[in-house]
């Protein structure tokens, strides 16, 4: 069997597996409208993954190295490579270091071929976000919060970030400090400067101005063919 065919077969198992779930989950759930079926807790609990930079909201659980290069080969080799030089036109997991991917860079000879963990990543929790929320590419979502921790372990192994007995979990990995993380720049700051208004915000009367936006010979909103002449 090759690897596409395999590939399709687990991830069609996997999937028939999260239908069963789906199902089960919704099984009593209202309809709406008289279509589809109102989302249950326990459907969106799965997805409900949002690890911040900082280590916020990480889930109890540990992983190691030895145990993610079990979880790396079976779910994760087929795409990016058995040490993470990416394979099948999919990313690699150990790019050029820093300095060499940031030089390649600003002479604008490569900053896509050359990425990695190791360069463009700035900081290991996101990645635990990432592994568990997206991988494996097949069926995202079904590896555990430990099967996780651990790929995440594995990766950053291959990477040379920490070393063969390091393990992961909610304590560890906010302390891991990412050799990319100086070309990121975290703004704690809110979006915009303008003071928080919720409610009769405006004072006077809103001017509303009129004009055409312009593409090619056509003018959009007025839309009007122009002369070419």
């Amino acid at each position: 069997m090759n690897l596409g065919l395999a590939a399709a077969a687990i991830a069609l198992s996997l999937s028939s597996n999260a239908f069963a779930f789906d199902a089960a989950a919704l099984k009593d759930a209202p309809k709406v409208g008289g279509v589809g079926m109102k989302i249950t807790d326990a459907a969106i609990k799965p997805w409900n993954i949002s690890y911040f930079y900082d280590g916020t909201n990480l889930p109890d659980g540990k992983g190691t190295v030895s145990a993610g290069e079990k979880i790396y080969n079976k779910d994760c080799a087929m795409c990016h490579g058995d040490f993470g030089e990416g394979a099948h036109g999919y990313p690699k997991m150990v790019g050029d270091p820093v300095d060499q991917f940031e030089a390649s860079a600003k002479a604008g000879v490569d900053a896509v071929g050359n990425r990695g963990i190791n360069n463009t990543w700035g900081n290991a929790p996101t990645l635990m976000d990432m592994i568990h929320r997206h991988m494996p590419f097949y069926a995202p979502g079904t590896l555990t919060v430990d099967e996780s921790y651990s790929a995440t372990c594995y990766v950053l192994n291959l990477a040379n970030i920490v070393d063969e007995n390091f393990v992961c979990d909610k304590e560890s990995l906010p302390k891991i400090v990412m050799p990319g993380a100086k070309l990121y720049t975290t703004n704690l700051g809110s979006d915009t400067h303008n003071i928080r208004c919720m409610k009769d915000c405006y004072k006077g009367t809103p001017a509303v101005v009129e004009k055409a936006a312009s593409i090619g010979d056509v003018s959009v909103g007025k839309v009007e063919k122009r002369d070419s002449h």
